[in-house]
């Protein structure tokens, strides 16, 4: 078996003959990329190429059914690509910070934040009837100095950080609970009642007479930290996905909800949405340049 190239006289494209043990004949080949119907005839090694003649159809007349040689092939149009592209970079762009966003917010959360100055922080203690005194307070298990003010308000000085604090009252079972103090002013108080915030600089312990243990709710930073950046990093992925089908102008749908989920990934907080919703502004614009796709 032997293989002889050829060139097509239409397009110019080269083809191969493959031999089956013949060295002479003439064969009737398509040409692969014009689809052209070729005579080859191959004699003592030389190749020479023959264009059928035109078939005529019932009613006499000549069918064309081949490529002018002079045909140029169809290529996108060049504001059709680099809009796609505008579009695609947007949506990437927005993306990619949805990723960054994330990844701070897990760091963020288990960083050290020793170097920052004490916080004063407002702890309440008290039960369903009354305010409790005497108590001792944890910080992940340290004991804290503190200083009492009133109405079962304890304050203490602590840095930055993630706490899991528990309080231990004669009579009630021992409260535990697990907050996140994020860097902030010393002394942040609301102006109508001179108290600090609650979750922020305030915390509430609501004990129960008897023995035991009760676990009471994490602050809303670390709910936050628990599933916030999962989604993030799942939206981001969307929107990766969204600039590569817009890129590729596979589906206009697909790209749009790429896009949407983008927004979503709230890169930078505010930067990336807006990048997100200029990408989808473009995409309604001109998704025409879909319209090749079948997914559409």
């Amino acid at each position: 078996m032997s293989k002889k190239e050829y060139e097509c006289p239409h397009c110019s494209n080269v083809n191969k003959l493959i031999l089956m043990g013949y060295s002479s004949g003439t064969f009737e080949k398509i040409c692969t990329s014009c689809n052209s119907k070729l005579e080859i005839t191959l004699e003592n090694d030389k190749i020479s190429i023959l264009i059928p003649k035109k078939e005529k159809n019932k009613n006499g007349l000549v069918q064309n059914t081949k490529i002018p040689i002079d045909y140029k092939k169809y290529k996108m149009e060049l504001p059709k690509q680099n809009m796609a592209k505008i579009i695609a970079i947007l949506i990437l762009s927005s993306s990619i910070m949805g990723l960054l966003t994330g990844w701070s917010l897990v760091v963020g959360f288990d960083s050290d934040y020793n170097k920052y100055d004490d916080i004063n922080l407002e702890i309440i203690v008290k039960n369903n009837t009354s305010d409790l005194k005497n108590i001792t307070i944890l910080f992940n298990n340290i004991e804290m100095d503190y200083e009492y003010k009133e109405k079962g308000t304890y304050h203490i000085l602590a840095p930055p950080g993630k706490y899991v604090t528990k309080i231990i009252a004669p009579m009630h079972k021992n409260a535990t609970m697990e907050f996140f103090v994020a860097p902030q002013e010393s002394n942040l108080r609301l102006p109508d009642t001179d108290e600090g915030i609650e979750g922020i600089n305030r915390f509430t312990f609501i004990m129960e007479e008897g023995e035991g243990e009760v676990f009471l709710e994490e602050n809303v930073y670390l709910k936050i930290s628990s599933w916030c950046p999962n989604l993030i990093f799942l939206f981001s992925l969307m929107g990766i996905w969204g600039a590569w089908v817009t890129y590729k102008l596979q589906s206009y749908k697909n790209a749009q909800i790429g896009a949407f989920f983008s927004v979503l990934a709230m890169g930078f907080l505010i930067i990336g949405p807006i990048l997100s919703i200029i990408a989808l502004y473009y995409l309604k614009k001109h998704k025409n340049m879909f319209t090749a796709s079948f997914k559409n």
